[in-house]
C-alpha cells in the first residue's frame, strides 16, 4: 500500500489483517492537529460470475452511513471521519481508540467485569434500537479507553459481510462470508441467521474470557446441562452475576436473554422483598430493619416484639396464638434485612457509578485544557514559523536588491570600460591621422603646396569663423567632426560659429574628405583641449 493514501492520510504501521482486508494506524495530514486514525482497507471477495461491483459499492456506503450514524450518537462507538473506495477497494476512515482491548488488559476483577457489562449492555441497548448486529464481539474488539476507562465497542461485522455479497440467479442477493470469530458465534450465527442474542451470547462468553483468561474452548462441558464450568476459576463471584452470564451463553436460543434490556435488567435486579414497615395491628410498635451487619440486633429486636406481642395476646384477649404465622413474619424480617443489604449495595453502586462519571468529566475536562494548551501551543509555533519564514523572505529580498544593485555596478562598469576601448579606439585613429597628416604637409606633391597645407593645419587658430568645413554639395559623402556637448561653448565662440548639438555631441564641422575631417578634428582637439573626431554621414 501507498505510504499515502488520497494525498491525505499517511501510514505510519500495521495494525491487524485477515479475510478482509487489513487495518493501519494513519496520521490526517491535512488537519492541524495531525490526528491519528484508523484505516480499515476492505477488499471484495468477488467468488462468483454474479458478484457486482457497484452492489458492493452501495451496500458498504449504506453500512457507512450506518456506522457515521451511530458513531455520531455513541460514546462507546468509534466516529466514522471518512469511507472512500480506490481500485474496486474500499476504505473506512475512523476514530483511534487510545487504549488496551479485553485481550491485553490481563485478568480482570468480578467487580469491573459487572461495570464494563452493564457499560456494554447500555451500548448494545442503543445499537439493537437501530436494527443493527455487531456480529463480531470478542475481547479484541472492546477496547478500555485510556481517558476515561470506559469500554468501547469496535468492528462492527456488517461492513465486512458486504465484501462477499453475491447476486444469485433469481436476483436476490446473499452473503458468501460468515463474519464472526470461531469460539465466540453463537450456533444460529454459524448457521447465518444472526440475531440481538447472537450479541448478548458473543459478549457473555467475551466477560468470561476477561474474568479468567480462558478462551471458550478451554473450559470443560457438562454432559448433562451442557454448560461450561468457568466459575471454578474465578473465586468470590457474585451469584447475580454468575446467573446472568451463563443464561446469555446457552446454546438454546430460546433460553437466552432476547434483548440487552432484558439482560441489563436482570443483572441490575434486587435481590429479597421489597422494603417495608411493620405494624403490629393491637400495639403501635414499630419494627426498624437493619443493615445486615447488624442482624443480631434486627433478631433481638424482633424476638422482643413478637413475643411481646404474643404476651399481650395471651393476656389480654386468650386469644390462642398462631405459631405459624410468627415464624412466617420472622422470615419475612429477615428476608427485609437482605433486601436492604442488597438495596445499600445498589446505592453504593450508584454513587460508585456517580463518582465514575465525575472523574470522567474531570478526565474530559483536563483532555479539553491540555487540547486548549497544545492548540495555544501550535498556534505560538506557527507565530513563530511566520515569523521565520518573514524574516527568510526578507532577507531573500535583501539579497535579491544586491544582486539587483551588483548587476547594475557590472553594468556601468561593462558601460565605463566600452567608453574607453572607444576613446581608445578614437585615440588610435587620430594618433593615425596626425601621422598621415604629418607625412601629407611634409611631402609637398604637384597639387599641393607646403605653404597650402601649412594653412590647413593652421586653419583652426588663425581666428574665429563664422562657418567651418567644405561647401554642401548634395548626393556626396561627409563626415562630421563631432566633439562632447560640453565643448560647444568654446568651439562656438573661439573657432567655429555654426557648431551646434546633435545627439547631445558637438558638429563643428562637415568634410567631404575624410583625411580632411580628421586633419581639422585633431587640430581642434589640440588647440580647445577636448577630444574630438569624425563620424561618416550622408
Amino acid at each position: 500500500m501507498n505510504s499515502l493514501l488520497i494525498n491525505r492520510y499517511e501510514i505510519i504501521n500495521p495494525l491487524g489483517s485477515g479475510g478482509f482486508g487489513e487495518t493501519f494506524l494513519a496520521r490526517d495530514t491535512q488537519m492541524p492537529s495531525q490526528r491519528l486514525v484508523v484505516i480499515k482497507h476492505l477488499k471484495p471477495t468477488l467468488q462468483n460470475s454474479h458478484s457486482s461491483t457497484e452492489l458492493i459499492k452501495n451496500l458498504f456506503q449504506k453500512e457507512a452511513a450506518t456506522l457515521e450514524e451511530l458513531g455520531n450518537h455513541c460514546s462507546q462507538i468509534p466516529q466514522l471521519y471518512s469511507s472512500f473506495s480506490e481500485g474496486g477497494e474500499f476504505y473506512l476512515v475512523q476514530e483511534y481508540i487510545e487504549g488496551k482491548n479485553l485481550s491485553q488488559v490481563g485478568q480482570i476483577k468480578p467487580e469491573q467485569a459487572t461495570v464494563i457489562l452493564s457499560s456494554l449492555l447500555n451500548t448494545l441497548k442503543y445499537v439493537h434500537s437501530k436494527n443493527i448486529i455487531h456480529r463480531d464481539i470478542k475481547p479484541e474488539n472492546i477496547i478500555l479507553r485510556d481517558s476515561d476507562r470506559l469500554p468501547v465497542l469496535i468492528d462492527f461485522g456488517a461492513v465486512k459481510e458486504t465484501m462477499g455479497v453475491v447476486t444469485l440467479g433469481s436476483g436476490s442477493t446473499v452473503s458468501s462470508v460468515v463474519v464472526g470469530t470461531r469460539g465466540f458465534m453463537a450456533p444460529e450465527q454459524t448457521a447465518g441467521r444472526p440475531v440481538f442474542s447472537t450479541d448478548l451470547y458473543a459478549l457473555g462468553l467475551t466477560v468470561i474470557y476477561a474474568l479468567t483468561q480462558k478462551l471458550p474452548i478451554e473450559f470443560s462441558v457438562s454432559q448433562l446441562t451442557g454448560e461450561m464450568d468457568w466459575t471454578s476459576y474465578v473465586p468470590n463471584l457474585d451469584p447475580k452475576l454468575v446467573q446472568v452470564l451463563n443464561k446469555s451463553i446457552k446454546m438454546d436460543l430460546g433460553s437466552r436473554y432476547l434483548t440487552a434490556e432484558a439482560m441489563y435488567s436482570d443483572l441490575h435486579s434486587s435481590y429479597g422483598i421489597p422494603l417495608t414497615v411493620l405494624t403490629p395491628k393491637s400495639q403501635e410498635e414499630t419494627v426498624v430493619v437493619s443493615p445486615a451487619g447488624e442482624n443480631k440486633n434486627l433478631i433481638s429486636s424482633f424476638t422482643s416484639v413478637v413475643f411481646n406481642k404474643v404476651k399481650s395476646q395471651k393476656k389480654d384477649t386468650k386469644v390462642p396464638v398462631n405459631y405459624t404465622g410468627v415464624a412466617v413474619i420472622a422470615l419475612s424480617i429477615l428476608g427485609l434485612a437482605g433486601g436492604f443489604y442488597v438495596t445499600q449495595q445498589m446505592l453504593q453502586a450508584q454513587e460508585r457509578a456517580v463518582q465514575l462519571e465525575k472523574e470522567k468529566k474531570e478526565a474530559e475536562e483536563k483532555k479539553e485544557i491540555a487540547e486548549k494548551e497544545r492548540l495555544i501551543a501550535q498556534e505560538k509555533a506557527m507565530e513563530a514559523e511566520n515569523l521565520r519564514q518573514t524574516a527568510e523572505q526578507q532577507r531573500l529580498a535583501t539579497q535579491q536588491r544586491q544582486a539587483q544593485e551588483e548587476r547594475r555596478r557590472l553594468a556601468a562598469e561593462s558601460r565605463q570600460a566600452r567608453l574607453e576601448r572607444q576613446r581608445l579606439a578614437a585615440e588610435r585613429l587620430r594618433v593615425a591621422a596626425l601621422s598621415e597628416n604629418y607625412i601629407r604637409t611634409n611631402t609637398p606633391d604637384n597639387n599641393t603646396s607646403s605653404e597650402s597645407v601649412y594653412t590647413t593645419n593652421s586653419n583652426v587658430s588663425s581666428s574665429w569663423r563664422p562657418t567651418c568645413g567644405d561647401s554642401y554639395t548634395s548626393g556626396s559623402e561627409w563626415w562630421a567632426v563631432k566633439g562632447p556637448a560640453s565643448a560647444l561653448s568654446v568651439v562656438k565662440n573661439k573657432y567655429c560659429g555654426d557648431a551646434y548639438i546633435t545627439s547631445r555631441e558637438t558638429q563643428a564641422a562637415s568634410f567631404s574628405s575624410e583625411s580632411s575631417a580628421w586633419s581639422f578634428a585633431n587640430a581642434l582637439s589640440s588647440e580647445s583641449g577636448y577630444q574630438f573626431w569624425v563620424k561618416k554621414s550622408q
